[in-house]
């Protein structure tokens, strides 16, 4: 611009310091700031705005946060999008209790705080199980007349989740319904996938049938999560009928699902039926995971197959897939077993050779 005679102004700069920030090129950012300084531009929010989220995309939070500081010493006032980023930096490193007294800091101060502000923050809470700390944050949002949205319920539903507490996840989706809030695929997932790791499938299913009622798609996760739910109560006859459904509904099934199946055959002890499933993987050029070669494995050294079961370790190795401590001991249990202990310590001074280290499972396995 400069070689063509065309000065920058204000608005040309702040994109260029966007895409230096994009970029990860935040030295150039500021360089582009100190010349918007030296050129007497009046600057407003955007600029500020633009290099704290270049700090944070970086995960330098604290250079941000100092920034923040210099600039609203020098008597510059910033707006929500500031905060709101400033927050979602400080929850994404894991400092959530800061991120919450910098909401204190600005609330009704500053500027007055939003529902993306609260809800990064009770999202930050519940990935760290503080589920009562968030529910509590909501509650506090609710009162200051901040509305809720989607993200919020979601949210929670998924902190109570995984804490086990589904009877108040459950409360929270049908205040959601109450308030004509949209319950999308997410929010219809997470609780259908609790539902099947308690087991409850009857439920996991009354919810599915309100996702096709709703008009929600159900997806590959869908799918996943009540095929689990069957193999963990062993019902392997309706977890294999939702697998063929899927093709049928449009939804291809991934990795995930195959190793899922898989482990459910052979948790049952149908490892030919796993085996055609493994074999059908390979055909469609899907790569089975850790998790898919060490329940087929299982499998196998519980029906006595070992020999075919070293076979696909090998085959791990040669598919960059290497085996864990998990896929050794099943190796280990099933050389015992079959009074094959010499080979069993041979394996495990091979294991500690690779640098994999043996669990508590490993030695009670050699011990017994």
């Amino acid at each position: 611009m400069k070689f063509n005679g065309i000065e920058s102004d204000l608005f040309t700069s702040n994109i260029l310091i966007n895409c230096f920030s994009q970029l990860g090129q935040i030295s150039l950012s500021f360089s582009v700031f100190a010349n918007i300084l030296k050129k007497g531009f009046q600057l407003d929010a955007v600029t500020f705005n633009t290099l704290i989220k270049g700090l944070c995309l970086k995960g330098q939070i604290h250079k941000a946060l100092n920034f923040h500081d210099e600039v609203v010493a020098q008597g510059f006032r910033l707006d929500h999008i500031s905060y709101g980023t400033l927050i979602n930096g400080l929850c994404k490193v894991g400092e959530t209790r800061a991120a919450l007294q910098l909401l204190r800091r600005v609330d009704g101060k500053l500027v007055q705080p939003t529902v993306v502000m609260y809800s990064t923050i009770i999202d930050s809470m519940c990935k760290d199980k503080l589920v009562n700390d968030a529910f509590h944050l909501y509650s506090e949002m609710i009162a200051k007349n901040i509305s809720p949205n989607a993200v919020t319920y979601n949210t929670l539903i998924y902190g109570f989740c995984i804490v086990d507490r589904i009877k108040e996840a459950v409360d929270l989706f049908s205040k959601m319904i109450s308030e004509n809030i949209n319950h999308d695929i997410y929010t219809f997932n997470t609780l259908v996938d609790a539902f099947c790791k308690e087991g409850k499938v009857k439920e996991a299913k009354k919810m599915f049938a309100m996702m096709m009622r709703k008009g929600v798609k159900p997806d590959v996760v869908t799918y996943n999560s009540l095929m689990d739910g069957y193999c963990l109560v062993k019902e392997i006859n309706m977890a294999n009928n939702i697998f063929n459904t899927m093709a049928q509904m449009g939804v291809a099934p991934d990795v995930h699902s195959y190793s899922i199946m898989i482990n459910g055959f052979c948790k049952i002890k149908m490892v030919d039926e796993a085996m055609n499933l493994f074999n059908e993987m390979c055909c469609r050029k899907m790569i089975p995971n850790t998790i898919t070669y060490s329940s087929l494995i299982d499998g196998l050294c519980k029906s006595g197959r070992i020999s075919y079961a070293l076979e696909l370790v090998d085959e791990m190795h040669d598919r960059g897939q290497p085996p864990n401590i998990i896929t050794y001991n099943s190796i280990l249990d099933a050389l015992c077993k079959n009074h094959h202990v010499d080979k069993a310590i041979a394996l495990l001074t091979k294991i500690k050779d690779m640098g994999i280290q043996p669990d508590l499972c490993t030695y009670n396995t050699l011990i017994d």
